[in-house]
């Protein structure tokens, strides 16, 4: 459980960070804390709209999950959850007797980082500057151009974010692959993760999950952690970079009527 809420923790401050930096970029940007966790709007449908890390520092009155409701209803979303399964009864049971819908469960994989091991960079991954921003956004963009089609305001968002993010690129005859992290509190918290389809099957997105490792060791970190989907290729790489999986986390939605 105190593991679970540390990283719930990171991954939340992390969020709340690279939200705060794209505030120029995203139009009525709103965070805000609640029950232990936080809530970030950044636009109707967005993935970074949804609340992180709730209910894991005990009961939360009804009126808080009620308040939480009210952040994205009056700004005309739907109220997305990302809820840990180790979040307080209190919080389970809300849920429960509303009508949420299961849009989509999500494996938290984390590893302890020792300060004796060693992890091979590839010489071809390269941490980005300020100057590489645009590059770095266009290469995720791209890889996810099959959900989300490629446009100059996504780019923009997607360079707003590289501000409160460490982030990498894999150069092969231009970038091809992507990567990006934070580090909170002694956890490196791995995003980003994006590979051309052109370059898949690789070993890019392997490689770049070893060069955070020796950056997360470099800067001290006790634990690394990310979020794949299920059965994923991505899941798969992550547990031969020595990650396991922690727990499931599902993400819920209420759709709320326009008034």
């Amino acid at each position: 459980m105190n593991l679970a809420a540390r990283l719930e923790a990171a991954e939340g401050s992390s969020i709340i960070r690279i939200a705060k930096a794209s505030v120029a970029a995203i139009a009525g940007l709103a965070v805000e804390p609640f029950a232990g966790g936080a809530a970030v709007f950044a636009g109707i449908g967005s993935p970074m709209t949804h609340a992180i890390g709730i209910g894991l520092q005990g009961e939360v009155p009804i009126e808080e999950l009620q308040r939480l409701e009210r952040f994205f209803r009056d700004r005309g979303s739907a109220c997305v959850v990302d809820l840990c399964p180790l979040a307080h009864p209190s919080v389970l049971f809300y849920f429960q007797t509303k009508p949420y819908r299961l849009a989509e469960c999500n494996n938290v994989m984390v590893r302890p980082i020792a300060p004796d091991e060693s992890f091979d960079v590839h010489p071809a991954l390269r941490r980005i500057g300020e100057t590489d921003y645009r590059e770095w956004s266009s290469v995720v963009c791209r890889a996810f151009s099959e959900q989300m089609p490629v446009t100059e305001d996504g780019i923009a968002m997607m360079s707003a974010t590289c501000k409160a993010s460490q982030c990498w690129v894999a150069v092969s005859h231009g970038a091809i692959a992507a990567a990006a992290m934070s580090v909170n509190s002694g956890v490196a918290h791995f995003y980003g993760d994006a590979t051309l389809s052109s370059a898949r099957r690789a070993g890019w997105h392997s490689a770049l999950i070893r060069a955070r490792l020796a950056a997360a060791q470099q800067q001290g970190c006790q634990f690394a952690m990310g979020c794949v989907l299920p059965g994923s290729q991505s899941h798969r790489n992550y547990e031969r970079a020595g990650f396991q999986l922690l727990y499931m986390r599902v993400n819920l939605v209420r759709e709320f009527e326009r008034t």
